[in-house]
């Protein structure tokens, strides 16, 4: 019985006491990667965009603000570059989008679910310099980074998703 109240005190208490924005904060950090404008970005109210399936209906991205893209069926996709990755998922979603870079630096491109990530360059596809992923983060799932040339636009393709709506936003990498 003992047992039994500590544990409902436990529980009590936690509930009292929820998750502070520092838990959250230090969930969703990696060694090495301030991610403290992600995090704010991910905390503020995002703009609904339907994903692209073809260039010439490629939606802008601002860098700094979050987006909610509404994915499509990817067989509806018109990818600039086929990914050479296995598909594990049945009915994948995916879409394409585009932003231009002013200042040439490291970027990071955040997003809060499991797919494949793609950047498109002026010469091909771009690999990524870095990444991570969380799974107890509540935020967002895999941040990429990429090293990126002054006012160059570029191509986001994403694939391989199993939900409908993906939140993104394309930061300044800090370290």
């Amino acid at each position: 019985m003992a047992m039994a109240a500590g544990v409902i005190g436990a529980i009590g208490l936690a509930a009292a006491h929820p998750a502070s924005a520092d838990d959250l904060g230090a969930s969703c950090q990696a060694p090495g990667w301030d991610m403290g404008s992600e995090i704010s970005a991910f905390k503020s109210t995002a703009e609904n965009v339907p994903a692209g399936g073809s260039v010439a209906s490629l939606p802008p991205l601002e860098i700094g603000v979050l987006y909610v893209l509404k994915l499509r069926p990817q067989t509806e996709v018109s990818y600039l570059q086929v990914s050479n990755k296995k598909s594990l998922v049945q009915a994948p979603l995916g879409g394409l989008t585009s932003f231009t870079v002013v200042g040439a630096g490291a970027y990071r491109i955040t997003v809060d679910s499991p797919l494949w990530i793609d950047l498109i360059g002026p010469d091909g596809t771009i690999a990524p310099s870095a990444y991570t992923g969380w799974h107890d983060c509540r935020l967002f799932r895999k941040s990429v980074e990429y090293t990126l040339q002054a006012g160059q636009s570029y191509v986001l393709q994403m694939s391989e998703a199993t939900p409908e709506l993906v939140r993104v936003v394309i930061e300044v990498a800090k370290h």
